[in-house]
């Protein structure tokens, strides 16, 4: 699951689709709780699942990605309950309304110096307003003045805009002409960032989450070219498209390009900002610059800037600093403390399919592996305490896979995944040498016709039937249904199982000597799906960690909607040695090459901002994150991410 989580971070779409699924129907269930209506709890939901595709990447941790998630939910949860409450309608929010009759929008070009001129509460408010869709009431909220006030504001702001606009222009400007160029003037400032190829178009255009987002790509949404700016209108990220020949810069040179771009943007940036790293590659250089504090990066202030070969700025993430960093501590707990812990934490044995590319192993495959909770802890540099206890869980329940029986297979994937006549496929694209990704959805389905980010998402997943096949075999890897499908049945529990054993017992009959079935309480959990997991066991009755089939029955029609397999070859799982594997008394001498070190972390309590010293354990030599200890040579294992 970690892994999948940390995929979806590095901004994989199917591993965050895969994460969504095994969280949608608890995030139902709580949702329900507050509202009190599925259909309400529905529409937060997805709301949710928006929010958290937009914002994983700012997900330091992949532990956390639970109560991350659900602290979104509750927080639209509350967003909602306050809505809910409002019975004013907004002056300004009709005037909004009326925007979209414009026809021919007057000349934009003097807002931005119109809009300086204006008193500061005036152009805040009309800011937040116009640009980024702040309610009314929230702005109030946001900054501590009566609702009225706000009005006042809004109302006293656009007339003086608008009287500033006629002296600039020297022509008559309607109000709705005033709200179009306020949004207009965020447009083009973007469009100065960057140049768009004709055959490219805008895909999204969302001033929301109190920041400007445009995104310009092919059909395929592939080479996208990106201009995010925050609600001064001032740049936090952009992607450009690197030029395909040019006069070489040396790493000195693209370094100086770094700074400039830096400054150019944030004038200051350098006075608190350190260049950190320097990552070559043989296209581009990337640079990282952070903020310190008592020697060591606060965690909160990283900015990321890569050249291309050709000496051009291709990607810019900031993520700005402080003026006022946090006190390095006069006393620190000693590393002994630490130590102390870490020796005494209980280890266990697992058995986990390793990537070379993720993990410090000399290629893919199965690894049985010693692993504690304690490797992911920080620890207060104060007192030596664990920021985050590992709450013990219950240990899970699994009995030999049911003995059922195969039926007849389908003719083709369409049929095994119950795709009906109806839904067409949209595409079918290679992903990788070994797996084709196809998707399905009906002829008639209507496209969002706003550019939002949610628009985005719901054009690319909403109400669409999305498989992985293998390229070579034909055989189903895993499909999704985003589709809601409902039918005349009243399946029980036990009924949903038997489904699914059926579909494995026929489509995967090889797999079944492996396979065992967790036992989980017979519940639906306010949805139409019945979950089931099916994991994967080597020798020694060891569980595979991740390794699973995974199947989702709804029970009104009978029909799977969702299904994953194991991504690890069978051939490797029938291959497998235990008798290698040492006791951990053998081995745990490795742990004499880990250590504490010490770094700023970001609280995890998003009311309390400010980053905290804290150790982590790493490898001696380099710092990286321990995994484990590799049961058959002793080694450690670290995450290369």
């Amino acid at each position: 699951m970690e892994q999948l989580i940390r995929a979806a971070i590095g901004g994989q779409q199917e591993a965050f689709e895969q994460l969504i699924e095994t969280e949608k129907s608890k995030l139902l269930s709580k949702a329900y709780s507050y509202v009190g209506n599925r259909e309400d709890a529905s529409d937060i939901v997805q709301e949710t699942l928006l929010q958290a595709y937009k914002s994983i990447h700012q997900l330091k941790e992949a532990k956390y990605f639970s109560t991350w998630l659900f602290k979104i939910l509750i927080r639209q949860c509350f967003a909602f309950l306050r809505q809910r409450k409002r019975t004013l309608v907004v002056e300004t929010e009709l005037i909004q309304q009326q925007l979209t009759e414009q026809e021919q929008p007057a000349a934009y070009e003097f807002v931005h110096e119109a809009l300086s001129l204006l008193r500061k509460d005036y152009r805040t408010v009309l800011v937040l307003f116009y640009f980024y869709d702040f309610p009314v009431r929230e702005i109030a909220s946001l900054l501590d003045k009566p609702i009225n006030t706000i009005k006042m504001h809004l109302h006293r702001g656009r007339n003086q805009l608008k009287k500033q606009l006629e002296q600039q222009m020297n022509l008559p400007v309607t109000e709705k002409e005033v709200i179009y160029m306020l949004k207009e003037q965020l447009a083009q400032s973007a469009l100065n960032f960057v140049s768009i190829p004709q055959h490219y178009q805008l895909f999204v255009e969302d001033y929301s989450n109190e920041q400007a987002k445009f995104i310009w790509a092919t059909d395929e949404l592939v080479d996208e070219i990106g201009v995010t700016l925050d609600q001064n209108g001032k740049l936090i990220e952009l992607t450009r498209l690197p030029s395909t020949n040019g006069t070489l810069a040396t790493i000195a040179q693209q370094e100086t390009i770094a700074e400039q771009f830096l400054t150019s943007q944030y004038a200051e940036a350098l006075d608190y900002l350190s260049l950190s790293n320097v990552i070559q590659k043989e296209d581009d250089s990337r640079f990282f610059y952070e903020q310190y504090a008592g020697g060591y990066p606060l965690a909160s202030y990283t900015t990321q800037i890569s050249v291309s070969k050709y000496g051009e700025i291709v990607d810019f993430k900031y993520s700005g600093y402080t003026k006022t960093p946090p006190v390095f501590p006069a006393q620190l707990v000693g590393e002994e403390a630490i130590l102390q812990q870490l020796h005494k934490a209980p280890w266990k044995l697992s058995l986990k399919y390793l990537a070379s590319d993720i993990y410090s192993v000399p290629k893919a495959g199965l690894y049985p592996v010693y692993e504690s909770p304690i490797v992911y802890h920080s620890f207060n540099a104060l007192n030596g305490l664990p920021a985050f206890e590992h709450e013990p869980e219950e240990p899970d329940t699994f009995i030999p896979f049911p003995n059922v029986a195969a039926v007849e297979k389908k003719a083709t994937i369409e049929e095994a995944i119950g795709v009906p006549e109806e839904m067409i496929k949209l595409q079918e694209v290679e992903i990788d040498e070994n797996t084709l990704v196809a998707v399905w959805r009906e002829r008639d389905w209507q496209a969002p016709k706003d550019k939002t980010m949610e628009s985005l998402f719901l054009d690319r997943m909403e109400d669409t039937v999305k498989a992985k096949v293998d390229k070579h075999s034909g055989r189903l890897k895993e499909f999704m249904w985003f589709k809601e499908r409902t039918g005349e049945l009243d399946l029980s529990f036990e009924d949903c199982r038997d489904i699914a054993c059926t579909f494995i017992a026929t489509y995967f009959e090889e797999y079944l000597p492996y396979l065992q079935l967790k036992i989980e309480k017979p519940t639906f959990n306010g949805v139409h799906c019945a979950f089931f997991t099916f994991p994967l066991y080597a020798a020694q009755d060891l569980q595979i960690e991740g390794e699973r089939f995974y199947v989702g029955v709804n029970r009104t029609t009978g029909f799977i909607d969702i299904f994953w397999s194991p991504r690890m070859d069978l051939a490797e799982l029938q291959s497998f040695e235990a008798s290698t594997i040492h006791p951990f008394e053998d081995i745990k001498s490795a742990l004499q090459k880990v250590e504490p070190f010490l770094q700023w972390s970001k609280k995890s309590d998003e009311n309390e901002p400010d980053d905290v010293l804290a150790y982590k354990l790493g490898q001696i030599e380099t710092k990286q994150q321990v995994v484990g200890i590799d049961a058959r040579t002793g080694d450690l294992i670290v995450s290369n991410i």
